[in-house]
C-alpha cells in the first residue's frame, strides 16, 4: 500500500477477492467490507486554534494527545478512533457551522465532565436532558465546535446520579 504522505493518513486499499453476497436477476453483487469510522476532523482556526482544542479536549475531557504540531494535532478517542484538529488559515468557509460534525462522547458522568468542560471554557447549549436511556447534553467548546456528551443509564436501569 501506497501511504499518503498527508496528515489525513489517507492510503490507498488494495481490492479484496470475496465472493459475491447474492446474485438478483443475473446480476452479481460483490460482498464489501464494512466501513469503520477511524477519524473525526474538526478544522480550526489557525495554530492558535490547534493549540486551545488541544488543551480543552485534552484537559477537560481527558482525551490523551498522540501527535501535535503547530497546524495539526491528534487525540486518542478509543476504540481505535482518533480526533483530529486541522489549523485552518484563510480559508473561512471552511470555519463555519455545518463543515464540520457533531461530536458525540460517551462519559462515565456527565455532571463532572460538564463541570471540566465549563472551567476549560466549553458551555452548555440548552439544559442537560434526561431520556430513559440516560442522561444527553449538547455543548460548545470554545473552539466554536458542538460536543454531544451522552451518559448511559447504569445496568438495572437506574440513573447514574440516584
Amino acid at each position: 500500500m501506497d501511504a499518503d504522505p498527508s496528515p489525513w493518513g489517507l492510503v490507498k486499499v488494495p481490492t479484496i477477492p470475496s465472493p459475491s453476497l447474492h446474485s438478483r436477476q443475473g446480476v452479481t453483487v460483490p460482498a464489501m467490507l464494512a466501513p469503520r469510522l477511524s477519524r473525526i476532523v474538526l478544522m480550526v482556526r489557525g495554530a492558535q486554534g490547534v493549540a486551545s482544542a488541544v488543551e480543552f479536549y485534552h484537559g477537560a475531557l481527558g482525551l490523551p494527545v498522540t501527535r501535535l504540531t503547530d497546524d495539526w494535532a491528534e487525540l486518542d478517542v478509543g476504540a481505535h478512533v482518533s480526533l483530529t484538529l486541522q489549523a485552518v488559515h484563510g480559508m473561512e468557509a471552511q470555519l463555519t457551522t455545518g463543515y464540520s460534525p457533531l461530536l458525540t462522547l460517551q462519559v462515565d458522568s456527565m455532571d463532572d465532565t460538564v463541570s471540566a468542560c465549563a472551567q476549560m471554557g466549553g458551555h452548555l447549549d440548552g439544559p442537560i436532558q434526561y431520556p430513559a436511556h440516560g442522561k444527553v447534553a449538547a455543548l460548545r467548546a470554545p473552539d466554536g465546535h458542538m460536543i454531544g456528551l451522552y451518559e448511559p443509564n447504569r445496568v438495572g436501569g437506574s440513573r447514574s446520579d440516584e
